[in-house]
């Protein structure tokens, strides 16, 4: 008899600790959302040579204009593109540098506000602001 307790109790135990170690699939898309973000030069520490922090703050910038990404993917999108502009001054020279600051404080205001349209205007300024100013300089 006591056997067949200890049966009966660990087959649920068993599958319980299964289906707990396989993880959610949103955790797994977090996560992936996570990793693809921050494996780009310039992010997280990343040595970023001149050009590509400009280019990978263009490309943020028009995945949150696009409205592409849920709310997750957005906090650390924006994340990343302050941190791009902060940690690179030759991609982001003095003359374009307060513009895409405050477009950046902009859209996470607006985000923070859930304010959809906001939060794409904010974006799609930050863009125009990349594809207007000049390249940035070479070092001499």
């Amino acid at each position: 008899m006591r056997t067949d307790k200890v049966a009966a109790f660990a087959l649920p135990l068993a599958m319980a600790l299964a289906l707990a170690g396989c993880g959610s699939q949103q955790a797994e898309e977090v996560g992936q959302t996570d990793t693809a973000m921050t494996e780009e030069p310039g992010v997280d520490g990343d040595a970023a040579t001149e050009g590509q922090a400009r280019s990978e703050a263009a490309t943020l910038a028009g995945r949150i204009a696009g409205g592409e990404m849920d709310r997750t993917e957005t906090a650390v999108a924006l994340e990343d593109l302050d941190r791009l502009v902060n940690d690179n001054p030759i991609d982001f020279p003095a003359d374009i540098r307060p513009s895409l600051t405050e477009d950046i404080q902009s859209a996470r205001s607006a985000f923070e506000a859930q304010d959809m349209e906001g939060l794409q205007e904010a974006a799609t300024s930050i863009e125009t602001t990349l594809s207007g100013s000049a390249e940035a300089p070479t070092a001499n």
